[in-house]
């Protein structure tokens, strides 16, 4: 297992803030840290190069990753195709938050192929390595497959990833970090490579909620003039959850292997015993969700209409298996309805949101884990297309809920299965609760443990 130095973020703002050490010497030690164990864990596509000057800032001294999807200015953009797309070159505005914040971009992680799929397999480029498995070669979730990988590298405290049905918490919850998914629309997506549109959220993923709350404050546009305000906030938590309602989702307990579910039962007995109440809740849509899910959410008729342009119309034949599988099944004439379909779809997904939101009322926030399954190995799901749609599809059960909801969601590792493989709890609240959700977050981590509490 491959750990960083436990130094949290408002350790390192410390540190700086009383000059005993620079920002400049933080990132030099992360540097290192990448060179060490790049070539064992294949995390980046890209790697940048320690800046001349000392950055300034509330986030001097840390280093980002970033998610092969987004536009970084200096780095090219292969959205884990084989083909660099010349239009995404110029940081968005999320990139430029971090920046202007003092963050240092420490490179550009490996991706799923346009970032469908949830494994984190890409023909085109190497696959990270699960810091897990120092025996055989497991998959580190996906899309966001090198974002967890260089956390554990200690490349980096903050890592930016991108999620349309898990695409953030499912890597999250295999490797055993934090992942937050935001509200669709929270965040704004310009300089990020689309997958789905009316779906896509960008995310954040971190050793703790705690490091993710310094993320958060910078990027999230309610917080960003503020942002010492919200990470107060989120740092002044009791060891306490009195008078807190968790809703359990039962079904999504179901059929999961390995005993996970024993596992996320456990960090919930440990918040009961903190103070929280247990509730059990019937949760709606769930079949409807998934069944959508199924048929390619919204990404198989939206993500066409991206990849079928005139610049990338010699593309198409060159796509991974694992990627065409999404919409091979759909005739021209299905595209060309697609804007009504969309429609039609969307429209399904607000009364699922209006049913979710409801039952929301009700509790504090609502859990399950975040996969019923841990992560399979490389050699399981690589080659056999059938065994790859069965793990990916499971793998992505839980999570796709949030998105096809329109939910905010976040995983929290809380313990390992029996093959001693990470295990994530699943949080989700409503539309635009993210920073509640934040705030959750690290109340919940106070009591159950962070990453490194769970795997040092």
């Amino acid at each position: 297992m491959i750990i960083k130095p436990a130094l949290s973020i408002a350790r390192m703002h410390q540190l700086v803030m009383d000059n005993k050490v620079s920002s400049l010497t933080l990132i030099d030690e992360a540097y290192n840290r990448l060179h060490q164990q790049e070539t064992t864990l294949q995390a980046f596509r890209e790697i940048g190069e320690a800046p001349d000057l000392a950055p300034q800032g509330l986030l001097a001294g840390v280093c980002v990753s970033v998610k092969d999807l987004y536009a970084v200015t200096g780095f090219a953009t292969y959205a884990g195709s084989p083909f660099p797309l010349q239009e995404f070159n110029v940081s968005g505005t999320l990139v430029k938050r971090l920046t202007d914040a003092g963050a240092h971009v420490c490179g550009k992680t490996h991706t799923v192929e346009f970032a469908f799929g949830g494994l984190g397999t890409n023909p085109h480029w190497p696959v990270p390595v699960n810091p897990f498995d120092t025996q055989q070669h497991r998959v580190p979730g996906g899309s966001s497959s090198g974002a967890p990988v260089s956390l554990w590298m200690g490349a980096c405290q903050l890592a930016l990833g991108s999620d349309t049905s898990g695409s953030v918490r499912v890597p999250a919850a295999f490797c055993g970090t934090f992942g937050l998914k935001t509200s669709a629309g929270r965040w704004e997506k310009d300089g990020i490579v689309p997958l789905s549109p009316s779906v896509d959220t960008a995310g954040l993923l971190a050793l703790s909620a705690a490091d993710a709350c310094w993320g958060f404050a910078v990027l999230d546009p309610l917080t960003c003039a503020k942002p010492e305000a919200f990470i107060k906030g989120c740092t002044n938590i009791k060891n306490s959850m009195q008078g807190t309602r968790i809703g359990i989702i039962g079904a999504l307990f179901e059929a999961c292997e390995g005993g996970i579910d024993d596992c996320v039962m456990a960090a919930l007995k440990q918040l009961e015993a903190a103070g929280a109440t247990l509730v059990n809740l019937d949760w709606p849509y769930l079949e409807e969700a998934y069944q959508l899910f199924l048929e390619g959410g919204l990404s198989a008729l939206e993500f066409p209409a991206f990849i079928k342009t005139e610049q990338r119309k010699d593309w198409f034949d060159q796509l991974a298996a694992s990627t065409k599988m999404r919409f091979a099944h759909l005739t021209d004439e299905d595209l060309a309805q697609a804007p009504q379909k969309i429609a039609e779809k969307n429209a399904l997904i607000q009364i699922f949101n209006q049913a979710a939101e409801a039952v929301l009322q009700t509790v504090d926030f609502a859990v399950c884990p975040t996969c019923p399954i841990s992560a399979p190995t490389l050699a399981h799901v690589q080659d056999n297309i059938d065994q790859y749609k069965e793990r990916n599809f499971k793998a992505l059960r839980n999570t796709q809920v949030a998105n096809l909801q329109q939910l905010c969601a976040a995983t929290l590792p809380c313990g390992s299965d029996d093959k001693g493989l990470p295990v994530g709890l699943q949080l989700m609240m409503g539309h635009n609760q993210d920073e509640q959700l934040m705030q959750w977050s690290c109340a919940v981590e106070v009591i159950i443990g962070d990453a490194l509490h769970h795997y040092h």
